[in-house]
């Protein structure tokens, strides 16, 4: 029982902290929401000025091997100004993205600096190694992150879980002094409208109904198991959707994601599945390890970790079984008893 009502405050403290700017030093304060179709409408009409009034520095951005987001400098375009030739103007340079939240379609912006060059790509509810500055429109910076640092997509603001997965991790580079540093990362620009941001949320630098403009550096990502079950958190939510409370298979109120049991029979999810361990004192050594492995249909490799007490880094091999042969894992499968391979 005192699992389940653990489970229970860790469900609520995500739900608390969904649609937090990366910088919640602030107090939060809300007001009365505005219409969000209606507020969509002013958010964009604001973008589209604000894109077709600004210009970047894309020559000497491109020019450079790895920019980083303090190369990126948008400039206003004043009034009977001419746009100078070795710039580009915002609106002739990003990407129009939609999506759907809230049951309002949102429009958000991306220019694509660089696309990274790693092998992931993160999913919309995982966790990311980064480094960020994120400003209003008016150029005033509320926030920033010049040091790389550890966020948690499950807990950021809806346009970070849409951007982030268009973009690839850089490459880990270990050197010769054991320092680690990284290079052909992810990098870009997003414009959020602030229905993808706080919204009606007031804090002292970010007053409400701010759309948000954000630099990034995208390092690294690590594919999130917020419940600790082995099963990742992607595949506990619609991702389809970036739907983190659409699951709840059991039906008690506590979605997936963050169920320990999520068929409710009594046995946890962790139990329900095969776990093979491997173990390496370097983590260049275990991801060489687990690139050799060949994968099942129903395997999956599970976040790399480093134990702090045992110097050493670990993965487990995650099988998902199907006991009964149901075609429903056992870990969602409560119509009998399942005997774990």
């Amino acid at each position: 029982m005192k699992y389940k009502y653990n489970i229970l405050f860790i469900c609520a403290l995500i739900i608390s902290v969904i649609s937090c700017s990366p910088d919640d030093e602030d107090s939060i304060v809300s007001v009365p929401e505005n219409d969000r179709t209606e507020q969509q409408v002013t958010d964009n009409d604001a973008l589209e000025i604000f894109l077709n009034t600004h210009y970047y520095n894309s020559t000497e951005v491109s020019a450079l091997a790895n920019p980083s987001m303090a190369d990126v400098v948008i400039t206003e375009l004043l009034d009977g100004e001419t746009l100078p030739s070795d710039v580009t103007l915002l609106m002739s340079a990003v990407e129009t993205k939609t999506t759907t939240y809230l049951e309002v379609e949102y429009e958000y912006y991306i220019l694509r600096i660089n696309q990274g060059g790693g092998a992931e790509s993160p999913h919309f509810c995982d966790k990311l190694r980064i480094k960020y500055a994120g400003s209003l429109m008016d150029g005033t910076n509320f926030d920033t992150k010049s040091i790389p640092v550890s966020v948690d997509l499950a807990g950021y603001v809806p346009g970070w879980g849409r951007v982030m997965p268009e973009f690839n991790v850089g490459t880990f580079i270990t050197n010769s002094d054991g320092t680690v540093s990284f290079d052909d990362y992810g990098m870009g620009v997003m414009f959020l409208p602030s229905g993808l941001g706080y919204y009606a949320d007031y804090q002292e630098t970010i007053p409400s109904y701010s759309n948000l403009v954000f630099k990034f550096e995208l390092l690294q990502s690590e594919t999130a198991d917020h419940d600790f079950d082995n099963i990742p958190t992607y595949m506990e939510v619609i991702e389809a959707d970036y739907d983190l409370f659409g699951k709840d298979t059991d039906e008690d109120l506590v979605v997936d994601f963050v169920d320990g049991d999520d068929d409710g029979d009594g046995t946890s999810t962790a139990d329900e599945v095969r776990v093979e361990t491997f173990t390496e004192t370097t983590r260049g050594a275990l991801e060489a390890t687990l690139a050799a492995l060949t994968l099942e249909s129903n395997q999956l490799i599970s976040p790399v970790k480093y134990n702090t007490d045992r110097n050493n880094f670990t993965a487990n091999r995650v099988t998902i079984l199907d006991s009964n042969g149901n075609g429903i894992p056992n870990y969602l499968d409560d119509t009998e008893s399942e005997i774990i391979e």
